[in-house]
């Protein structure tokens, strides 16, 4: 399946790349006929100008005008449909780059990753080689943010198996996914602040004052400018009253110019990204859908018969001409026409107008960008599955479970059932044997499904939990702290957010291994008596084989193993887990690989 979701993403990518070469060739016509009808429009003017025929100039002035309003539509038209293709493109060859766990050139989600996080520094949830780069398909700011916080909060019940639901209509849909991504990554992101400013604008109170007047002086100039110019060229009024209006007009322009800069200085950097949500609100809209979440957000993209593209697109538009006001062509019929007060007018009509809550579309298309990731995931591993959730909280139970970020070719899976309240897994094993592997996958996996995303596993069941692990604890020279304070500090975090109203599913490897023998097996003894007692359940692995005797005190405790065999100066790990304490051990023989000599 895996080959097909890769020969399926290689089709395309070719695909894509032919029709951006095509495209490209036509943006380099519709250049060289922009420039060539510019030539011809200066020799036109400058020959009828040596005739001296005023009339003909004005009519070579707007025909100019009309041939190179149409060819710059045209112009910008195939320049979008040229960037949406190289988006394509590009998200194909990483689908193919995903595909081969090559992550490196992803955004690794680090200004999310939190040190102090139950599970962020154990699961490599984001970072080198995350989940993060592994899911993250999105294209937004709101996109990407809600992502993560689905990585790192669990949801309820209820609202994982609307996700799932909503995924799994999604995954499907492979044109409308890779679409709405391509016309995300078209205009660059704006940073927080950039859309926190558009959205405290759009949000701030529209002055009406002279609001009337304003129409009035842009109605009654333009039309006597326009007529000042029509008379000249018919010799009926001297040159001058055309610059005495033009005057005129600058004037009352000029009233307008701190305002016009407030609007386009704030809107800056967040307005682009509004032509991106347009198109993928809009491909929103034109789709249909089954699964209840999807239809739930793609109704609140319209208010009675307003739809939030139309709406979008006119304030886009709007913005866009507010933000180009320093073309030349702008300028003369800004002089002209009044351009300035039209636009204005058109803005404050918008904002006094539509009630539009644009922080809100944002959030449903980030929703929609986080679900369509997720599905995207979804495609590129049809062998995954989605996990079902327990009504028993205290439940793990799993069917050739394996860990996502290594590659099939590699990687080895596990059955694995696990259930009860203060129940512990005690697992012990040789070195390298893939103990520390198996709680990560656990762990991963149990963060997927609870999310509402597939799981690396044939069948998966968990309860309503809450993950967290104590695995990579480290020394910290700047604050002072050695690595056993900083595994205690670690564990006394677990003991804290362990509640009563959802379980903690614990990962612990290597319990207290900071420190000598004897007081490892002291604490580890009593710490697993005082989890045994509490609202959680988990795992415990260690070289203390003598702590597998707890099994014989505790009810819930159980024992597994992972073994390995030592053949001569050979070493061979089936990395399956094995009920029971570990029989075989390495490390005198990894020693003695390593050049130390050990008898």
């Amino acid at each position: 399946m895996k080959e097909t979701a890769q020969a399926i993403y290689s089709q395309r990518l070719e695909e894509f790349k032919a029709s951006a070469e095509q495209l490209k060739s036509e943006s380099k016509k519709l250049s060289w006929f922009r420039v060539l009808s510019f030539i011809v429009f200066i020799v036109s003017f400058v020959y009828t100008a040596n005739l001296g025929n005023g009339s003909a100039l004005l009519y070579i002035f707007l025909a100019f005008i009309a041939v190179y309003l149409f060819l710059l539509k045209k112009h910008e038209t195939c320049k979008k449909k040229l960037l949406v293709t190289n988006s394509l493109v590009q998200v194909n060859e990483d689908e193919i780059k995903r595909l081969n766990f090559q992550l490196s050139g992803f955004e690794d989600g680090m200004e999310f990753f939190e040190p102090e996080h139950p599970y962020h520094i154990d699961l490599d949830v984001f970072g080198k080689h995350s989940l993060y780069q592994l899911i993250n398909r999105t294209s937004s700011l709101f996109g990407k943010n809600i992502l993560a916080k689905w990585l790192s909060n669990h949801a309820p019940q209820e609202e994982i198996t609307e996700r799932q639901r909503a995924i799994a209509e999604l995954t499907d849909h492979l044109d409308l996914r890779q679409n709405f991504q391509a016309h995300g990554m078209t205009e660059e992101k704006p940073d927080e602040q950039s859309t926190k400013e558009l959205f405290q604008w759009l949000r701030s109170e529209s002055k009406t004052a002279n609001m009337a007047l304003y129409k009035v002086l842009m109605f009654g100039l333009a039309i006597i400018t326009i007529g000042s110019i029509v008379l000249n060229s018919m010799g009926i009024v001297p040159f001058g009253l055309i610059v005495l209006m033009i005057f005129i007009n600058i004037g009352v322009l000029s009233t307008l110019f701190q305002k016009l800069m407030t609007i386009t200085q704030q809107t800056e950097k967040g307005y682009k990204s509004l032509r991106s949500l347009k198109e993928q609100i809009l491909l929103i809209e034109e789709s249909d859908f089954n699964a209840k979440k999807l239809k739930e957000l793609k109704s609140k993209l319209s208010r009675q018969d307003q739809k939030a593209s139309r709406m979008l697109s006119e304030l886009s538009h709007i913005l866009d001409n507010l933000q180009n006001r320093a073309n030349v062509l702008y300028l003369l019929f800004n002089i002209t026409l009044l351009l300035d007060i039209y636009w204005y007018l058109k803005i404050s009509k918008w904002k006094a107008e539509n009630e539009a809550n644009l922080e809100e579309w944002f959030e449903i298309i980030g929703t929609f960008d986080a679900l369509m990731s997720i599905a995207g995931y979804a495609y590129s591993n049809p062998n995954h599955v989605f996990a079902g959730i327990s009504t028993n909280p205290h439940t793990v139970k799993a069917t050739n479970l394996g860990h996502p970020l290594i590659n099939s070719a590699k990687r080895v899976n596990n059955d694995f059932e696990f259930e009860g309240r203060g129940g512990i897994c005690l697992i012990t094993g040789s070195n390298m044997s893939g103990k520390s592997t198996f709680l990560r996958t656990v762990g991963v996996n149990s963060v997927l499904a609870l999310m509402g995303a597939p799981v690396c596993a044939d069948r998966m069941e968990v309860g309503e939990l809450k993950v967290f692990t104590s695995m990579r604890t480290q020394d910290d020279l700047e604050e002072s702290v050695s690595s056993f304070y900083a595994e205690l500090k670690r564990l006394k975090q677990l003991l804290g957010q362990i509640s009563e109203d959802r379980p903690t599913l614990f990962m612990i490897d290597e319990v207290l291994k900071g420190t000598n023998s004897d007081d490892r097996h002291k604490g580890a003894t009593a710490l697993i008596k005082q989890l045994n007692k509490a609202n959680a359940f988990g795992f415990v692995s260690t070289h203390d084989i003598v702590l597998g005797n707890m099994t014989n005190e505790l009810e819930g405790v159980k024992n597994y193993s992972f073994n390995s065999t030592v053949t001569g100066n050979e070493i061979d790990f089936n990395y399956k887990l094995t009920p029971g304490i570990c029989k075989s051990f390495n490390a005198t023989k990894l020693m003695q690989l390593m050049g130390i000599e050990v008898e």
